[in-house]
C-alpha cells in the first residue's frame, strides 16, 4: 500500500532501496563496475535525516545530539563491528600472506569509520573485484555517511541553541546553499584529482544534502506531534507518475552500463541517476500504487530493502576473498557469481534477524546523563535475554579485530629488518646477478617486504611529483605543486639539467637516476603523468578514451621548448603493441616525431628500452596482466593454484632462508617469456636513426636465457605487472651511468651524436668504469660483450671486479605509502 503524505514510513522508498542494492551486488559480481546504488543510498539517507533532524532541533522534548548520534551508531555499528571481525578473520586464513598487512591497516580503518579517507590518501582508486583488492573497500562509503551525519548534527545543534527559533525554511536555505558548494566542490576536483574527489566526505555530503532538500519539499515532518504541513511539491497525476516511474527506474539502472562511475561520480554526471531517484520518489508520492511502485511495494524488493544494509556489507567480502582464494571470476564462471550472491543474501538474513532487529533500538534513547545511572544499567539486564547472543557475536567480533594491530606491528618490524637487510648490495645484487653474474648468496631473506605497495613506489610518489589520470596541468614543485621545492632528483644544486618525462615506466627510473646524478652531478626533472606517455595517441589502461594525456603532452612540450635542459630529456623510447602490455615492443611513430621534434631544436634525448610486461593466458580472449608481486606471494606462502606446477608446491618452508630450489620454482611459476614482449633486438637503434639521442638498454638485468622472472638477485624485482620495485630500480644506476656517460650509444646513422654529456668522475682514481693503475684484475667494463655501438648490444654495466669501487647503492628509506601507479605506463 502506497504511503500518504502524512505517513513517516514509505514502502516504496524501502523498496527503491533493496533496488539500489540489488544493482550494487550484480554490477560489482558480474560486470566489474560502478553502478548507481551507492549514490542512490546516499539520496535515499539524506531524504531522512535531515527531516528529522529539524523536527529534534525545534521540538524541546526532541532528541538530543548525543541521543540521536547513540542511535545512528547503535543501527550501523554493531553489524559493521561484525563485518570486519569475520572478514579479518577469514582474510588472515584464506588471502596470501603479502595481503595481511594491508588487511589489518583496513579492518581499523572501517571500525573507525575512515576507510575513505585510508583509500584516498593512498591513491587506491576504486578498483573491480579481484584477488589483490581489499576486502574492506566498500567501507569507504559508510565511513563518509557517518562523517557527514555527525558533522550535520554539530552544525544543527550549533544553529538550534545560537538561533532559538530555528526554522524550516532556515533549515532549507543553509542545506541549499551547502549542498551546492559541495557540488562545485566535487565539480572542481573532478578535474583536479578524481582518486581523492571519489571519496572525499565534501565531495560527496550534496548528494546527502539534494535527499535532504527533496525530503523537506515531499514529506514535511511536524514539530510537536501536530498534523504535518503539507508537501510543498503537489502530488503528480496518475499517468505523470507512471512515466516518472518507469523512466526514473531506467536512468538509475542504465547508468553502470553508459558512464564509468569510478571516474564521474561524485561530479555532475551523478545528477543522471539522482535525478531518476527524485522521479520514482515523486511518483510514489501519493495515492494507489501503480507501475513501478506496485513493483518496489512488492514483497520481494521489500526484503531486498529490509535487509540491505547487512547485504551491502557482506557481499563484497565474500566475494573479494573467495575470488582470492579460488581464482574464479563471477564474469567467466557465472554459477560462481551466483553462489556469491546467494550467499551473501543468506548471511544478510541471519544478520538481519539475530543483530540488527535485536538490536535496534525502539522508542526514545535515553538522555547522555541517565547513561550513568544504576536503573539504566538494571533495565539493560532485565532485557538481556533479547539481545544476549547478538553482544556475544559483536564481542567474538571484537576479539578477532582487536588482533588487527598485532598483524600489523608485527609485520612492520619484520619489514624494516628485511629493508635493513635488502640495502647491503653484496647479498642482494638484483640486476648485477643477470648482467654481471655477480655473486647470490643464498638462503637469504626475499626483500623488500612485498607485503605493502607504498614502501615499494619510486620517491616521486610521496614527494607528490606525478599527477594522476584527469588532470592535465604540469607538476613542478613536490606536494603536487603545494611546495616550493622543485621535483628534482640526483645534484639539487647542479646547473646540469635533465627532464625525465613521461608515464610511470620512466619514473619507476628514478630511484638509478637519483644515484647517477649525485655521482655525475646532474639535476633530474621528472615531469610525469600516470599512464601517459609524452605525445602518444594512447587509451587509458581501460581502453576509454584519454584527452587529458594529449592535453598534458602539449603542455609538457611547449614547456621544454620554452625551458630547454643543458643536458637534454631522458624517456622510455619503446611500448608494447597495445595498452594490456600484449604484443611484441615497437617504437610508436609519435615518439619518433617526438624525438625529430627535440633534435630540430638543439635537444638531446636519452631513451630507454622499455622493461617486459608480463601477461599470462586467459581463459577466453586475450591474454590479461599477470602481477608478479602477488604471484611471489601466493607461491611463498603455497596458496597458488592457477597451476598444476603451482599447485603443487608446498610453499617456502622458511620465510627467511628460502632455498636456491624455492627460488627457482618461484621464478618458473612467476615469470614470463622474454619474446613475448621484447624483440630479439632493440628496435630503437633503426627507429631513431640520424636523430640527436643516446639508447639505454638495461634487458640483460632482468630477463636471462629468454626468462624475465620475478625474482632476481635475491629482490623482488617487480612491485605488479609491469613496474619495478624502488630497490631493484636502484641497481641500474651502475648500468644506466655507464650507458649514459661512459660508452653512450647512437642510432643508426647518428652513433657520434651520443657523446653528449661529459663525464663528471672521468679521470678520478676508482671512479666507475675507469682502469685505475695499480689495481689488478680490472678490466673494461663491458669486455667480452657485443660493441656498445652495434644493435642489438647487451646491458653495458661495469664488470664484477668493478662492484664496490664506489659507494654502495643503498636501499631508498622506507617511504610512506603513497598513491600507487596501478598497472599503468
Amino acid at each position: 500500500m502506497a504511503s500518504t503524505g502524512g505517513k513517516r514510513f514509505r514502502n516504496d522508498i524501502e523498496g527503491l532501496r533493496g533496488f539500489a542494492i540489488a544493482l550494487v551486488v550484480i554490477f560489482h559480481v558480474f560486470v566489474g563496475k560502478v553502478s548507481s546504488g551507492v549514490d542512490v543510498f546516499l539520496l535515499l539517507g539524506g531524504v531522512f535525516f535531515f527531516g528529522s533532524q529539524l523536527a529534534n532541533a525545534r521540538n524541546p522534548k526532541g532528541l538530543t545530539f548525543v541521543q540521536s548520534l547513540v542511535r545512528i551508531i547503535r543501527r550501523l555499528f554493531p553489524l559493521l563491528a561484525v563485518v570486519v571481525g569475520a572478514t579479518l578473520a577469514a582474510g588472515l586464513l584464506l588471502m596470501p600472506r603479502i595481503q595481511h598487512l594491508q588487511l589489518a591497516k583496513d579492518a581499523v580503518g572501517a571500525l573507525a569509520y575512515i576507510t575513505n579517507w585510508q583509500l584516498a590518501f593512498s591513491g587506491r582508486d576504486y578498483n573491480t573485484a579481484s584477488s589483490t583488492v581489499s576486502p574492506f573497500q566498500h567501507l569507504w562509503s559508510m565511513s563518509a555517511q557517518l562523517q557527514i551525519y555527525v558533522a550535520s548534527l554539530i552544525a544543527v545543534t550549533l544553529i538550534a541553541l545560537i538561533f532559538r527559533r530555528f526554522s524550516r525554511k532556515a533549515l532549507a536555505v543553509i542545506l541549499t546553499a551547502v549542498t551546492v558548494l559541495s557540488f562545485a566542490f566535487a565539480t572542481y576536483q573532478h578535474g583536479q584529482d578524481q582518486a581523492v574527489n571519489y571519496y572525499h566526505s565534501f565531495s560527496r555530503f550534496w548528494e546527502i544534502g539534494l535527499g535532504g532538500l527533496l525530503g523537506m519539499l515531499i514529506m514535511p515532518r511536524s514539530d510537536h506531534g501536530e498534523k504535518p504541513p503539507a508537501p510543498i511539491v503537489p502530488p503528480l497525476n496518475t499517468w505523470v507518475r507512471q512515466l516518472f516511474g518507469w523512466l526514473g527506474l531506467i536512468m538509475i539502472a542504465s547508468t553502470g552500463l553508459i558512464m564509468d562511475g569510478a571516474q564521474t561520480f561524485p561530479g555532475p554526471g551523478t545528477l543522471f541517476p539522482l535525478v531518476g531517484a527524485v522521479m520514482v520518489i515523486l511518483a510514489g508520492q501519493n495515492g494507489k500504487p501503480v507501475g513501478v511502485t506496485r513493483i518496489l511495494e512488492s514483497r520481494f524488493m521489500q526484503f531486498l530493502g529490509r535487509i540491505s544494509y547487512a547485504l551491502y556489507l557482506w557481499h563484497w567480502p565474500l566475494l573479494i576473498i573467495l575470488v582470492s582464494y579460488t581464482g574464479y571470476n563471477a564474469q567467466e564462471q557465472p554459477l560462481f557469481g551466483v553462489a556469491i550472491i546467494a550467499a551473501s543474501v543468506v548471511m544478510a538474513w541471519l544478520s538481519n534477524r539475530l543483530i540488527e532487529r535485536p538490536l535496534r533500538q525502539t522508542g526514545r534513547p535515553r538522555r547522555a546523563h541517565v547513561l550513568w545511572t544504576p536503573s539504566y544499567w538494571w533495565e539493560a539486564i532485565r532485557v538481556w535475554p533479547k539481545t544476549a547472543y547478538a553482544m556475544v557475536i559483536i564481542l567474538i567480533a571484537g576479539g578477532v579485530v582487536a588482533a588487527a594491530p598485532v598483524v600489523a606491528k608485527n609485520q612492520v618490524e619484520e619489514g624494516e629488518e628485511l629493508w635493513r637487510l635488502a640495502s647491503n648490495v653484496e647479498n642482494y645484487p638484483g640486476p648485477l646477478a643477470f648482467s654481471n653474474d655477480a655473486f647470490v648468496p643464498p638462503r637469504q631473506p626475499l626483500a623488500p617486504p612485498f607485503e605493502e605497495m607504498g614502501p615499494l613506489l619510486p620517491p616521486t610518489q610521496p614527494d607528490g611529483c606525478q599527477i594522476g589520470f584527469e588532470e592535465d596541468h604540469l607538476i613542478l614543485k613536490r606536494n603536487f605543486n603545494r611546495s616550493e621545492e622543485d621535483c628534482a632528483y640526483g645534484d639539487l644544486n647542479s646547473e646540469r639539467t635533465v627532464y625525465v618525462i613521461g608515464g610511470s615506466h620512466s619514473e619507476h627510473f628514478i630511484p638509478a637516476l637519483d644515484e647517477v646524478g649525485r655521482r655525475q652531478g646532474v639535476k633530474f626533472m621528472p615531469i610525469l603523468k600516470m599512464g601517459c606517455p609524452v605525445n602518444a595517441n594512447i587509451t587509458k589502461w581501460d581502453g576509454s578514451d584519454f584527452p587529458s594525456c594529449r592535453s598534458w603532452s602539449k603542455k609538457v612540450v611547449d614547456h621544454i621548448l620554452a625551458n630547454p635542459p643543458t643536458e637534454g630529456v631522458w624517456m622510455t623510447g619503446t611500448r608494447p603493441s597495445d595498452i594490456a602490455g600484449n604484443g611484441p615492443e615497437q617504437v610508436p611513430p609519435e615518439y619518433v616525431d617526438l624525438v625529430k621534434l627535440f633534435t630540430d631544436n638543439g635537444i638531446h634525448s636519452y631513451l630507454m628500452r622499455d622493461n617486459a610486461w608480463h601477461t599470462q593466458p586467459a581463459e577466453t580472449g586475450a591474454p590479461v596482466p599477470f602481477d608478479l608481486r602477488e604471484c611471489v606471494g601466493e607461491m611463498v606462502d603455497g596458496t597458488r593454484t592457477t597451476t598444476e606446477r603451482a599447485r603443487n608446491f608446498p610453499g617456502v618452508r622458511d620465510r627467511w632462508r628460502p632455498t636456491p630450489e624455492e627460488i627457482e620454482e618461484i621464478n618458473a611459476e612467476c615469470g614470463t617469456a622474454q619474446d613475448d614482449s621484447l624483440l630479439p633486438e632493440d628496435p630503437q637503434y633503426q627507429a631513431y636513426a640520424g636523430l640527436d639521442v643516446t639508447l639505454l638498454d638495461v634487458t640483460d638485468g632482468f630477463c636471462k636465457d629468454g626468462w624475465c622472472p620475478a625474482i632476481i638477485g635475491n629482490l623482488v624485482a617487480y612491485r605488479d605487472q609491469h613496474h619495478f620495485t624502488n630497490i631493484f630500480a636502484s641497481r641500474f644506476a651502475n648500468a644506466i651511468e655507464y650507458q649514459m656517460y661512459k660508452k653512450p650509444r647512437g642510432a643508426e646513422g647518428s652513433e657520434d651524436k651520443a657523446r653528449k654529456a661529459p663525464d663528471a668522475t672521468a679521470g678520478q682514481p676508482g671512479a666507475p668504469g675507469e682502469n685505475t693503475p695499480g689495481q689488478p684484475g680490472v678490466e673494461e667494463p663491458g669486455a667480452g660483450q657485443p660493441d656498445a655501438g652495434q644493435p642489438g648490444a647487451g646491458l653495458d654495466a661495469p664488470s664484477p671486479d668493478e662492484i664496490g669501487q664506489h659507494p654502495p647503492v643503498q636501499a631508498p628509506p622506507v617511504p610512506q605509502p603513497a598513491a600507487p601507479a596501478g598497472d599503468f605506463y
